[in-house]
């Protein structure tokens, strides 16, 4: 018999590097890659075979539409699904800025159809009463003292009636912006009416929503069910353009809200500035007041100008369903869209400072 006496004892690094361990843990790495791999089969195989169906209970369709292929297994198409979800945000800032400009957009304020405007303006003229009363006192004792005081610059004589022009025209003020206001309005409203057909625009409560030349940018789309061709209008296009004209739009947004507070200031103050016309020394400050005002419009009026001239030029681009049936159309009417914008945005930078640069004074009474 052997004798295992004298033998040395093995020791840890020796344990360690028995082979049978390595084999046991080799094999069950490779079980855990064959289950992985027998359940990726299934799961290919369940997307590639069609689901199985009664014929007795589920009719055949009448007519199936070919959808477009090319999904990755188990993920899909990642840059579908990405393109549908940027195309669904591209919509809903376009329609978010455009039903913002909703009524906002080419009609001035009238302060007599703001019930805000209508209540400031009244604590306004409280507070004009009063003066107004103040200086027709202080009126009367000049013209009482005008052949003792020596009077020669300005005669207290020659006050009076810019006195009552300027305290007439603080009272009446709301009044005579609310009538500027539905003017403008109504030669707005003639000028879309007579130049635009009833199908393409809306009434003057929804402009520029309710059609025109920004209509492709509520009914246009990307589609991705629906295969590149000739006949299919929702191409990239709408992807940038559509974008690029959400953004122009927010802008204008932003102006528009911008001279619409200060239109509403101005009625607001609009007692003061025209009670200021009785003095000469502060003229300046109904002659800047109506400025303003006139500014103002201008900038409206402008827009509705421009809002005709693109409308007019989308009208061959618009199908009789409202929605451009080409992709030559679809560019078309983006491109005129995104134009219409960027000139409405530049407009009340050109006009302001031309309409408040003007020597136009307001002059009734010398």
């Amino acid at each position: 018999m052997l004798s295992l006496r004298g033998a040395p004892r093995p020791t840890l690094a020796a344990i360690e590097a028995i082979p049978n361990v390595r084999f046991r843990t080799s094999w069950f790495a490779v079980l855990l890659v064959a289950l992985a791999l027998a359940g990726l089969g299934l799961a290919i195989a369940g997307r590639l075979s069609p689901p199985a169906t009664s014929i007795a209970l589920v009719p055949p369709p009448t007519s199936v539409v070919p959808l477009p292929r090319g999904d990755l297994p188990i993920i899909g198409d990642p840059i579908r699904d990405l393109t549908v979800w940027y195309s669904d945000r591209v919509r809903d800032a376009t329609t978010a800025g455009l039903e913002n400009l909703r009524g906002h957009f080419l009609s001035p304020l009238d302060p007599l159809a703001d019930p805000a405007t209508k209540d400031l303006y009244g604590k306004m003229l409280i507070i004009t009463i009063p003066l107004l009363t103040f200086g027709g006192l202080a009126l009367g004792y000049l013209i009482m003292v005008s052949r003792t005081s020596g009077e020669s610059a300005y005669t207290a004589r020659s006050v009076t009636p810019r006195f009552v022009v300027g305290a007439t025209l603080a009272i009446l003020g709301i009044f005579l912006v609310s009538v500027l206001a539905q003017f403008v309005t109504a030669t707005d409203v003639a000028m879309v009416g007579v130049s635009l057909p009833a199908h393409a625009v809306g009434g003057p409560d929804a402009w520029p929503a309710g059609g025109g030349v920004f209509q492709v940018l509520q009914n246009g789309g990307f589609d991705p069910h629906v295969s590149e061709g000739p006949d299919n209008w929702n191409d990239g296009a709408w992807l940038s353009a559509g974008l690029l004209a959400a953004v122009l739009l927010t802008f204008v947004q932003m102006i528009a809200a911008v001279l619409g507070a200060v239109e509403r200031l101005l009625v607001i103050i609009g007692p003061i500035c025209l009670a200021a016309y009785a003095l000469p020394a502060t003229e300046r400050v109904t002659n800047g007041w109506l400025k303003v005002l006139t500014a103002i419009l201008v900038v409206r009026f402008a827009w509705t100008i421009a809002f005709i001239l693109f409308s007019l030029e989308a009208l061959p681009h618009i199908g009789p369903s409202g929605n451009p049936p080409t992709v030559g159309d679809m560019n078309a009417l983006l491109g005129l869209a995104i134009g219409a914008a960027a000139l409405m945005l530049g407009l009340p930078f050109v006009l302001l400072p031309a309409a408040l640069s003007g020597r136009a004074t307001f002059k009734l009474s010398r």
